[in-house]
């Protein structure tokens, strides 16, 4: 049950919708240079729902090339959203990224990224989560692992099927940074793979 995984098939669902409920949190941003990402932190208080379970957003983080694949091909880059539920179950949320108009909350975000290993908060500064989100919100669904050591499988994977875009200097200026840094690709090992009705 490791991740990320090539998504080839889905079977359908009668699954409940995320429901985002986000709000403009003063940034707060991390160069890890330990796992090769720059992260966006969190208060816990902006959250997510399934059903009526409350998952906490706990950050958000930036991967080159993107982590999960459909039908073999991986996103060159993905904004991943890392939630947690009060029984210590993650819930991860991976957004693909293509070329394309410059995002204006990335813009933000680059602007602010400190040297390598160290954080730094903005007061006043405020970015909505929401806004790295796109539109439409259809997703496929997977049980799996964190994909950073230990790995351990205590994730559900909500793989969103629609990209925001990037401009093509972005993207760039992130890789220049950390790419090539997605981990390789799991075996499926039989599990399901799911996406609502």
């Amino acid at each position: 049950m490791q991740a990320p995984i090539d998504i080839e098939h889905a079977d359908k669902l009668p699954i409940t919708n995320l429901k985002f409920q986000y709000q403009p949190s003063d940034l707060d941003i991390l160069n890890d240079c330990n796992q090769y990402r720059i992260v966006v932190k969190f208060p816990d208080n902006y959250w997510l729902t399934v059903g009526k379970r409350p998952y906490f957003l706990s950050e958000l983080h930036f991967r080159a090339p993107g982590e999960n694949a459909v039908h073999g091909k991986r996103p060159r880059m993905s904004v991943q959203f890392v939630h947690f539920s009060p029984e210590g179950v993650f819930l991860i949320v991976e957004v693909p990224v293509v070329s394309g108009k410059e995002n204006p909350l990335v813009k933000m975000i680059w602007e602010n990224i400190p040297e390598p290993g160290k954080e730094k908060k903005v007061a006043g500064l405020k970015i909505n989560p929401e806004d790295l989100l796109p539109a439409d919100r259809t997703y496929y669904r997977f049980p799996g692992s964190l994909t950073t050591p230990i790995c351990i499988e205590v994730a559900q994977w909500y793989v969103l099927k629609n990209p925001i875009e990037m401009s093509e200097a972005q993207i760039d200026e992130y890789t220049k940074r950390y790419h090539d840094v997605a981990r390789p690709l799991q075996p499926l090992n039989g599990r399901p793979v799911f996406e609502p009705e």
